[in-house]
């Protein structure tokens, strides 16, 4: 198979698999467009099954860069959340790969070679002999790793995809919310046990500790209605596939944070604010 039709075949799963591996949008591109290299500079008249022998490529790679990050993320203050993939048309979601901010919190439950075996085998069918070969196990090993990231993924609930309608009203609300100051109409989107999770890496301001419960979530929201938002506006976006906000500055037109929404037919599970700079797309109000 030619190096052109590799690329135009299987580069966007590639890069799907090592961001949910890395939760980094530039080192993930990287990675792919090395192992794309690599490919097109050696020899490969041996390889069998070159889909999943570049997958292989892209998790030796991942699975190296999370050992040479691995001590900055252990002292990264506060919560540490993938960076953002945003997606300006609504209609174009990809509902055969999983990014969703949700889906990722509960893959960095797993240790990164629980999820390297957990995603060779579920996106690129890589057998457990490939898998024991890869990552120098035992098949039995790797039995054991698949079985203990499926019970840990047992919560994982079906994906909803929101549609137009869902996305307009959650918009409005938080628009009203962030003008008015008043917050009850968003509020009632938000199940009981509600979570919210922000990043802001030392780097801007955000709740160090993850808010689980309506009530220290609605103090939360408030405190933003009232401090910050009288001074920032929100446009809509898909956000990992899923719904969420761009939040800018009034009087600069610059991209403050992102948020993006976890959400079901009985309503919002998650929020995830996204305000460490350094994950922040190079985006001005004016742009959009």
């Amino acid at each position: 198979m030619e190096i052109q039709e590799l690329t135009t075949r299987y580069q966007t799963r590639l890069f799907e698999l090592a961001y949910r591996m890395t939760g980094e949008v530039a080192v993930s591109k990287d990675i792919v467009q090395e192992s794309l290299i690599h490919w097109a500079t050696h020899e490969q008249k041996d390889i069998e099954n070159p889909p999943a022998y570049l997958a292989k490529t892209v998790m030796n790679r991942s699975l190296n860069h999370l050992a040479r990050v691995k001590r900055q993320r252990e002292i990264y203050k506060g919560t540490w959340l993938p960076e953002p993939i945003l997606t300006h048309d609504f209609h174009r979601v990809d509902a055969q790969i999983d990014v969703s901010y949700g889906f990722m919190i509960l893959l960095g439950k797993l240790t990164p070679t629980e999820r390297a075996v957990f995603l060779l085998k579920e996106s690129f069918d890589v057998d457990n002999a490939e898998l024991s070969r890869l990552l120098t196990l035992a098949e039995a090993n790797i039995r054991q790793l698949y079985h203990r990231a499926k019970e840990k993924l047992t919560t994982t609930k079906k994906r909803f995809l929101i549609d137009l309608q869902h996305q307009q009203m959650l918009v409005h609300a938080f628009t009203v919310a962030s003008q008015s100051g008043n917050i009850d109409n968003f509020v009632q989107l938000l199940k009981d046990d509600i979570i919210v999770y922000s990043d802001g890496g030392g780097k801007a301001t955000a709740a160090l500790n993850t808010l689980v419960g309506i009530e220290p979530v609605m103090a939360f929201l408030s405190g933003l209605a009232r401090k910050n938002m009288p001074s920032q506006y929100a446009k809509p976006v898909l956000v990992n596939g899923g719904p969420g906000l761009l939040i800018f500055q009034k009087d600069t037109h610059a991209l403050s944070s992102i948020m993006a929404i976890d959400m079901d037919e009985t309503g919002v599970s998650s929020l995830f604010f996204i305000r460490n700079p350094d994950k922040l797309p190079p985006l001005t109000g004016e742009q959009q």
